[in-house]
């Protein structure tokens, strides 16, 4: 009976040893798997920052692309009143009327 007793504690010692050796194990894990997730944290968070430059960086860009068309509406604008000036000038001065 004494020889099977200390045949089922050397089978629990060896169970015990495997066993915290797994533990070790699942440990380690476990740290470099907070670690990823605090580093995928940061990157989120970075990349919030980007997509927010981004953002900015777009309007700036449609402002700027927008400046040509704007002045040369302006200019169109501008040659067509000039245009119609001189041509009710004309008219005006060939009816008669002294402007």
């Amino acid at each position: 009976m004494e020889l099977s007793i200390e045949h089922r504690l050397t089978e629990v010692e060896e169970r015990a040893k495997s066993n915290q050796h797994r533990i070790e194990k699942l440990e380690t894990s476990t740290e470099v798997l907070t670690r990823l997730a605090t580093s995928m944290e940061v990157m989120a968070e970075k990349q919030e920052r980007v997509a927010d430059a981004v953002d900015e960086l777009d309007g700036k860009v449609t402002a700027l692309e927008a400046k040509p068309a704007k002045r040369w509406d302006e200019l169109v604008n501008k040659l067509v009143l000039v245009t119609a000036t001189a041509v009710l000038t004309w008219l005006l001065s060939r009816a008669g009327l002294a402007v």
